[in-house]
């Protein structure tokens, strides 16, 4: 059962990231409101390729169309400032530390849900205690050992060591109504109650879902009364429904973006995604997976530095990725606490990685197989690789595999070379599963999935996980970064970036969440 949960664990955090990266999957909707430059009313309609699976937290499924909606209708403690990406109060006003152990927060007065209900601190006592019946939510709230209620405003969340990343996971948590959940266990009603600056008219699964204003919202009134995200059915109908000004917002495929650029009226905009796509190795020299009884090529850091050498990204991103990407130096984009700008990329030089690969004696090559999913994005990816890599003599037996086999293939490190992605915000909470070298006991490693190993690495992480000052932990961030650059752990790829289509009366830009926060929205006038 702990291995089922466990590679249930690597599923979740996995699919996100791919909603991501194919980004047509983002919410939408539908109304009777005038689309153009006389528009009268208030009214915004957002199309979305995909259904969403519920209403927090009536369910725990985290996928981009889901969590779109109901960031507008719940309010977290803390939120991410998507500019500075640092943290900026939600529901708490503020914070601090009285010790290593507890996490103060001073709440909100005046705050109140959709129903009614007063906002106090039991209802985040409340929340916190009620989501760790979930699984997801265990995992993360497992750090919490106790919440006291200090008065009606003022909470201390108390961990049972130093837990300096604990913001981060608060980030995911919709504050409840501790009345209202109570009052309606044993029924069968699943109807949203929260904080937030919407909250839901009208719900038609699979067509569409209908939010408005909260009139009593605590914080500046948003200018857009009504909005509805409107599932439809592919990327196709969405760009239609765009053009026929049927829909104000919708997000775009690759594809689509050159043609909504030449439309009067229309406007493009983008957004960079926290998320890096790696190739991955195998570090196993004399018990890899796929050469037993043999050393492993990609064991040899020269011939992990040649492949680098060997990849011309910018060529990828122009031909495959119609531009929509940018070009990765490390783990982690500008966006994520501990990114390290002085990383570079390795530049293209196929010189130098036939002089590597013939250092290494490999000067002839070698065949080794490559894991990825089969999404049709990633098999032309994986396929200019596979042609840039032949031009150093190494032959790429690509393994294309739906995303449930390839991730388990990928846990049970059944690998020598494999291409991934992720999609971090907190560097701080993953560095060990990725970086650190494998152990089970102390789940260290669950994600590093060619046994990368470095002392020093170790070290880093070990100390990162009990440092409180946050200098320090970028500085030691940094620093295990840039050790594992040195060492090839990795070689990253590229950072995507999403694409949405708007008509021209739209104030709007979009965050790297690829949630729709609708109060972000304006009318131009």
């Amino acid at each position: 059962m702990k291995e089922i949960e466990k590679i249930k664990k690597i599923i979740r955090f996995f699919i996100v990231f791919f909603l991501v990266v194919n980004i047509l999957q983002i919410s939408g909707c539908i109304d009777e409101a005038p689309h153009d430059n006389s528009r009268i009313n208030y009214y915004v309609n957002i199309g979305m390729k995909d259904n969403i699976s519920g209403f927090y937290p009536f369910t725990v499924t985290r996928d981009i169309p889901t969590l779109s909606v109901n960031v507008n209708l719940f309010d977290f403690l803390i939120k991410m400032d998507t500019t500075t990406f640092k943290f900026k109060p939600d529901l708490a006003k503020s914070w601090n530390n009285p010790n290593n152990l507890t996490w103060r927060f001073f709440l909100r007065e005046g705050v109140t849900f959709h129903n009614g209900n007063i906002f106090t601190a039991e209802d985040v006592k409340f929340t916190v205690d009620y989501m760790k019946n979930y699984s997801f939510y265990r995992q993360e709230l497992e750090p919490i050992s106790d919440i006291v209620v200090v008065d009606n405003y003022t909470i201390d969340i108390i961990t049972n060591s130093p837990c300096p990343n604990l913001l981060y996971k608060l980030i995911n948590l919709f504050i409840l109504s501790e009345d209202y959940i109570l009052n309606i266990e044993g029924t069968n009603e699943t109807w949203p109650i929260g904080t937030g600056a919407y909250k839901l008219l009208e719900y038609i699964p699979g067509d569409h879902i209908t939010l408005e204003r909260f009139n009593e919202y605590w914080d500046v009134p948003p200018e857009i009364e009504k909005v509805t995200f409107t599932k439809m059915n592919d990327p196709e109908e969405l760009k239609n429904a765009l053009i026929q000004r049927e829909m104000d917002i919708v997000p775009l495929s690759i594809d689509d973006v050159a043609e909504i650029q030449h439309i009067d009226g229309l406007n493009v905009t983008s957004v960079q995604l926290p998320g890096v796509v790696y190739l991955g190795f195998d570090f196993r020299v004399n018990d890899s997976f796929g050469f037993k009884g043999l050393k492993n090529p990609v064991s040899d850091i020269r011939v992990r530095t040649a492949m680098y050498h060997a990849i011309d990204i910018e060529t990828i991103i122009k031909q495959y990725l119609n531009n929509s990407a940018d070009a990765a130096s490390q783990f982690v984009t500008y966006h994520t606490f501990g990114y390290n700008p002085s990383i570079v990329r390795l530049s293209h030089d196929v010189e130098r990685a036939k002089e590597l690969m013939k250092e290494a004696e490999y000067e002839q090559g070698f065949s080794i197989e490559c894991d990825c999913s089969n999404s049709p994005q990633t098999l032309n990816i994986s396929n200019a690789i596979v042609t840039q890599l032949s031009e150093i003599n190494i032959t790429i037996i690509l393994n294309p595999q739906p995303t449930l086999e390839y991730l388990t293939k990928l846990y049970y490190k059944n690998t020598s070379l494999y291409m991934t992605g992720l999609n971090i915000f907190d560097a701080e909470g993953l560095i060990k599963l990725l970086l650190h070298t494998p152990d089970s006991e102390e789940n260290n490693g669950v994600w590093n999935y060619g046994n990368y190993s470095n002392p020093e690495v170790d070290r880093l992480c070990d100390i990162l996980s009990t440092t409180m000052d946050t200098n320090l932990r970028s500085k030691y961030l940094q620093e295990a970064f840039s050790i594992a650059a040195s060492d090839v752990a990795w070689i990253p790829l590229y950072s995507p970036k999403a694409f949405y289509g708007t008509t021209d009366d739209i104030e709007w830009s979009p965050n790297p969440t690829s949630f729709i926060f609708v109060e972000d929205i304006s009318l131009k006038h």
